[in-house]
């Protein structure tokens, strides 16, 4: 049965005031309440470290992951709320790590792609609807483990991230798509090439970004889906990680410390190449950056410090900065 709502008018202003004061204390606990940047925060009714969101393509929803103890520590699920925050569903299966990437949700499948050791004890790749039961997507080569993986517009092929499954992250990363049925996986890039990881397909599917270190440092490359035509995207010293597309691919957002920051803030640069732009602008870390399908705004985890040994990271939200919606 639906609970009365009170029409008393001092009713709903006390509601509304205890919800700002909710968020209020949801801001300070997540760095302290309003940002230069005019950020605000998601809050989540689920513990742990939220990181890596991923906008459903309605935009009403974001999936993330939760790790249960601190930044990249613990058990870990992936999970989704409502885009202005709430109670969150898990939707992986618990145990072991199960992690999502910033563009993971396919709108052609209707499901959220994720790589997870909760089988195999080696990551795999899974596919899993919002109201389904995950399914192991098959054909990963023997002695091969898979993260990050995403779907390609017309859902025909997954690319991810491929490690050897008995050193795991330890070891280089290499790009390599697979059909969604398990059948033929292509290498599209090497261990040679120098490491590759969290690859991304643009909205179009002709191209797909990743992270490397073959310049020195890290950048965002982008390569046409047979491997060939590789472009170096960023070109500073910084360490630019964390790459997804814009909604209409014109733009690639990022996380970076160009600039000699302390720590990473999220950035966009042209898909093509060219100057980037500042998006975050916090003390603190700032990173793992997905466009809304609207164009409007854009989700990223974010903490006070670096990530690294930080109680955990948490979800915000920004409008689009004039620069970018100029241009």
């Amino acid at each position: 049965m639906a609970a009365t709502q009170s029409t008393d008018p001092s009713y709903h202003r006390a509601m509304r005031t205890a919800a700002l004061l909710s968020l209020s204390l949801f801001a300070a606990a997540c760095g302290g309440g309003t940002r230069p940047d005019g950020a605000r925060p998601v809050p989540i009714d689920l513990g742990g470290s939220h990181q890596n969101p991923c906008w459903s393509p309605d935009g009403a929803r974001l999936v993330f992951t939760r790790f249960a103890g601190a930044y990249n520590d613990g058990e870990a699920v992936v999970a989704v709320v409502d885009a202005r925050g709430g109670a969150a569903r898990v939707l992986s299966a618990a145990g072991g790590q199960s992690v999502d990437l910033p563009g993971c949700y396919s709108s052609a499948l209707g499901a959220v792609a994720y790589s997870s050791d909760v089988e195999t004890g080696a990551d795999a790749i899974y596919l899993v609807a919002e109201d389904g039961a995950p399914r192991r997507v098959p054909g990963l080569p023997a002695g091969q483990a898979a993260f990050e993986p995403t779907v390609s517009p017309d859902g025909a092929w997954i690319v991810y991230e491929a490690h050897d499954a008995a050193a795991g992250a330890a070891s280089p990363g290499a790009i390599w798509k697979l059909r969604v049925d398990g059948s033929e996986a292509v290498a599209l890039t090497s261990a040679a090439d120098g490491d590759a990881k969290e690859p991304n397909w643009s909205p179009a599917g002709d191209r797909i970004l990743f992270q490397s270190r073959r310049s020195g440092s890290w950048d965002i490359w982008t390569i046409d889906p047979d491997g060939t035509s590789p472009a170096r995207i960023t070109t500073s010293d910084a360490d630019d990680t964390d790459a997804s597309w814009s909604p209409d691919g014109a733009w690639i957002v990022y996380s970076s410390n160009d600039g000699g920051l302390s720590n990473a803030n999220v950035f966009a640069v042209p898909a093509a190449g060219g100057a980037p732009v500042r998006v975050t602008r916090s003390d603190g870390y700032d990173g793992a950056p997905a466009w809304s399908p609207d164009g409007a705004t854009i989700a990223f985890e974010s903490s006070p410090a670096g990530p690294d040994g930080s109680p955990g990271t948490h979800l915000w939200i920004i409008d689009l900065p004039a620069a970018l919606k100029a241009r």
